[in-house]
């Protein structure tokens, strides 16, 4: 029986910890994980960037945040978040990069600035108006 309980723990940890690293969530997947409203906006955000943006590769890195997640980064500091309670963790918000050979682009070498306005013409808040934490690949969602 102890063995028993201790393979099921085991499988559940692979499962819920290890699995998510090894085979990350599609762009679907992720998008998936926000609320319906908030899918169909960034869904034709991601459209309508993708037309305007032919010669970049523009990829989501993360949508929904366990409060879990967002207390480990609330820890590290303001140069990551300021907050505790995140739009990821409410499934509202988005960070979105231009990607280039496996990297992230930096600000400076990538039009961070069009897509933010993009997205605020369909209703989004980018995290490039910010001053703490500047965040120019981060968008949420407002109801």
């Amino acid at each position: 029986m102890k063995f028993c309980v201790s393979f099921i723990f085991l499988s559940l940890f692979i499962f819920f910890v290890f699995i998510p690293y090894i085979f990350p969530l599609s762009e679907g997947e992720k998008l998936g994980q926000l609320t319906s409203r908030a899918q169909k906006v960034f869904t034709e955000f991601l459209r309508q960037a993708r037309v305007q943006f032919p010669e970049h590769r523009i990829v989501v890195a993360e949508t929904y945040r366990t409060q879990a997640k967002q207390n480990e980064l609330f820890k590290k500091g303001k140069h990551i978040t300021t907050v505790k309670v995140s739009m990821h963790t409410k499934r509202l918000a988005a960070d979105i990069y231009f990607m280039r050979d496996g990297k992230i682009l930096a600000y400076e070498k990538a039009p961070y600035p069009r897509l933010g306005k993009l997205g605020e013409s369909l209703g989004l808040r980018w995290g490039g108006r910010w001053k703490v934490p500047f965040d120019p690949g981060h968008y949420e969602f407002i109801n």
